[in-house]
Parts: structure tokens; C-alpha cells; sequence
């Protein structure tokens, strides 16, 4: 089901399947991460050239997890 959510659809302009962008998902370097309008997860363009694509979005969000969790810790010791 598509997320309510979404505002604008757009094609991928490798492999054409609808993508997404929310101001929330971005990368480290802050560009937009076309994101799956149905799993809200970030679009794996089966024609891109990014070899290690799924290991730098999951290493993103590792790190993004490992910063959440020190905010979280320095946020306890004060």
C-alpha cells in the first residue's frame, strides 16, 4: 500500500520504478535518499552502479543509531 504520506512520485531515471524523497532521509553528506514509496525503505535500483549500495545505506544507519545512542547517554549522565 502507498504511503499516505507522500507527497510527489517520481521515476527512477535508471531503472524507472517510482521513488520518493522525504526531507527526513538523508545521507551523510546531506543529499536526499530516493526512498520505495510502498516499504518507505531506501530505494536498491537493480541498475545502479553502486556496487555497495545496500552496505552504505546500512552503515548510515548504523552510524546514525551509534550517535542516537551517545545523544541518549550523554542526555542520562547529565
Amino acid at each position: 500500500m502507498l504511503n499516505p504520506y507522500v507527497k510527489k512520485i517520481y521515476k527512477c531515471f535508471r531503472c524507472q520504478e517510482e521513488i520518493y524523497f522525504d526531507n527526513n532521509t538523508k545521507s551523510q553528506t546531506d543529499k536526499p535518499i530516493p526512498l520505495d514509496p510502498i516499504t518507505n525503505l531506501p530505494h536498491d535500483c537493480s541498475k545502479s552502479n553502486f556496487k555497495s549500495r545496500k552496505k552504505t545505506v546500512s552503515n548510515e544507519i548504523m552510524e546514525l543509531e551509534k550517535r542516537e545512542i551517545e545523544r541518549i547517554r550523554r542526555i542520562s549522565y547529565d
